[in-house]
Parts: structure tokens; C-alpha cells; sequence
């Protein structure tokens, strides 16, 4: 998210660096073409090396964000590296917008951007994505996770709730899982998850984008501010659904700074786990920046490390049979 013309130009060119490097530059992610209600989407796909159709594999989802688009988010992050040393498959797929590769957004029920403006369903293009690719790839259906940035972070959120029987963990990057614009009276969160579902999220004490106190943003893009939940109000409503113990395990870090907090005993061997860097405003942790003039992610700390070791831990339960809610209207 930016805030003046000079800022949203300097994206648009940005982005479009960063496109023609990932098409010249990886032979290892394959671009592809999917169509959802009519329209025509893409996502990249990196297939690990050690790939076998006789193996069960993991699978990540990556969401870039807003503004974004999936070769900048996999540039950024390094996750792709991360990805293949795990052997893992990994899917980054694109938002709309009124340029097919550039200038992405999803539809998170706030914020700004083409996504939201034309009311698109993303949470049933994920479903039918997940369709697609579990036809096509050996994937193991317990070990299905996503993570994402700011805009695509907060789909993580909405994801982790609307489609609990698909999504074993999320790791959101500097995202909330609830606001609402000026204009809106209600507040946009997600829907009630029938299903434990553990979360690794990255917020930073600096980021003004997507504060971590909550409250407007101080640096913003669109139509103007959005109001935020704080990382407390987010983490509480996983803790809730989860049914965790309410009182965290505080880790203070002063070499790596980071607060970290852990909320166990939760249903069906969940987690809730919460880093607050201390160094840092809106940024992918270890990784870097997504354009010139982002704020610097902290190099003390790597989310792709801190995550991937978290999700080796929880795998969608067995026992878990509830039915998945419905998805939420305007969307």
C-alpha cells in the first residue's frame, strides 16, 4: 500500500521489473492459466525436484499483496528455495485487476483495488484451485497450507476459517484478520471455522500500514485509511475458535527482536503463535524488499524458516468432521 501518484507509479514500474525477471530468470516456476466464473487467472507453480506421483506431497500457498503479484511475492520471499529444499510443492496464485499481471488485489471485504471494487469471489477461485491442482499433482490433502502478505495475508485469514476443511496452518505476513473502510459501519471478519486450524503469524511493531496496535492506517492506498483489528484482537479470535489456553508463553528476544507469543492446549493439538518484530514495519521477515521504497524486513528473523518448522508440526486432523461454514456473500 502506498500513499501518492509518485508512489503508486513507482509500483506499476516495479512490478513490472519484477515480472520480466521471473519470467527470464526461474526455469523452475511454470506459469499457468486457470479460468474461475468466467474469467481467466493465473498462478505460478514450482514442482520440487524430488517430486514423485508415487509420494504424498505437502503443499503451500503463497498469496502476494496487494498492489502485487505472485513473481514479486516469490522474489521477495525466497520461498521458493525454502520450498524446494522441503520438497514441497508450491503455488502462487494471482489476484485480478485490471491488468492481467500487475496491480493484483484480493477481495478481503476491505481495503482497495479492483478485487474488491468488482465484489470478486477468491475464496471460491481457492477452492477451485485446490480442485484443480489435487487432480493434477500428488498431494498430500492433511498437509495443505498457505501463507501471504498484507492483502494476501488477510485472504489467509478468511481462508483459514471459510475453507478449514482444506487448510491445516496458516502463516500470514503483516496482515489482520479484521477491519472495515470509512464508508463501512460493520466490521469485516472472518466467517465462524467449524475447524482448528493453527496459525504462525509475522506482524511488525513498525508497520503503519497494518498497525499492530490496530486503529486507522497511517500509511494507506485507495479510496483512503482502513480501520484494523490489532494483532491482539486477531490472535483472540483465533484463540477462541481454537479453544487454546487464553494466557500465552511470552518469549522476549532481545538479540533477534521479536515478542513472541504461544497459545497451546488447543483443540485437537492446535497452535496460535504470534512474532511481533520489533525492528520492522510492513515486510516478509528474512526476505526482501518488494519494491525501492518498502520498509527493510528485519534479517534477524526468517518467516520461511519459522514457518515451515511449524507447519512440519500440524497437519489437518483426522478427527476433525465438522462441516465447512459457508462462505460469506460480497466476497
Amino acid at each position: 500500500m502506498a500513499t501518492t501518484r509518485h508512489d503508486f507509479i513507482l509500483i506499476v514500474l516495479t512490478c513490472a521489473i519484477l515480472l520480466g525477471f521471473a519470467e527470464t530468470g526461474r526455469a523452475d516456476v511454470a506459469r499457468k492459466s486457470i479460468e474461475y466464473a468466467g474469467i481467466g487467472r493465473h498462478y505460478l507453480i514450482s514442482v520440487p525436484s524430488g517430486y514423485s506421483p508415487n509420494h504424498r506431497h505437502p503443499l503451500l500457498l503463497v498469496f502476494h499483496g496487494g498492489g502485487g503479484n505472485p513473481e514479486q511475492v516469490l522474489k521477495s520471499s525466497d520461498i521458493v528455495e525454502k520450498a524446494e529444499k522441503e520438497n514441497w510443492l508450491l503455488v502462487a496464485p494471482a489476484g485480478s485487476g485490471r491488468f492481467a499481471r500487475r496491480l493484483l488485489t484480493w477481495n478481503v471485504g476491505f481495503g482497495f483495488g479492483y478485487a474488491m471494487r468488482n465484489r470478486v469471489d477468491d475464496i471460491g477461485f481457492v477452492r477451485h484451485l485446490l480442485q484443480l491442482l489435487k487432480a493434477n499433482y500428488s498431494i498430500d490433502a492433511n498437509r495443505v497450507y498457505a501463507t501471504g502478505i498484507s492483502n494476501g495475508g488477510i485472504l489467509c485469514h478468511l481462508l483459514a476459517a471459510e475453507v478449514s476443511g482444506q487448510i491445516a496452518a496458516i502463516a500470514p505476513i503483516v496482515a489482520t484478520a479484521g477491519g472495515r473502510a470509512k464508508e463501512q459501519r460493520l466490521w469485516t471478519i472472518p466467517a465462524t471455522p467449524n475447524r482448528a486450524v493453527s496459525i504462525i503469524a509475522f506482524n511488525g511493531a513498525l508497520d503503519e500500514r497494518v498497525p499492530s496496535e490496530g486503529g486507522w492506517q497511517k500509511r494507506f492506498t485507495g479510496h483512503g485509511p482502513v480501520e484494523m483489528w490489532s494483532v491482539k484482537q486477531t490472535i483472540d479470535f483465533w484463540v477462541r475458535h481454537n479453544r487454546c489456553n487464553e494466557t500465552p508463553t511470552v518469549e522476549n528476544n532481545e538479540v533477534k527482536q521479536y515478542r513472541r507469543l504461544t497459545h497451546s492446549g488447543c483443540r485437537v493439538g492446535s497452535e496460535v503463535t504470534q512474532y511481533i518484530l520489533l525492528n520492522q514495519g510492513h515486510a516478509w521477515p528474512g526476505g526482501k524488499k518488494g519494491y525501492w521504497r518498502a520498509d527493510p524486513p528485519s534479517q534477524l528473523v526468517s518467516a520461511n524458516d519459522l514457518m515451515f518448522e511449524f507447519f512440519k508440526r500440524h497437519s489437518k486432523k483426522a478427527d476433525q468432521n465438522s462441516p465447512e461454514p459457508a462462505t460469506k456473500p460480497g466476497r
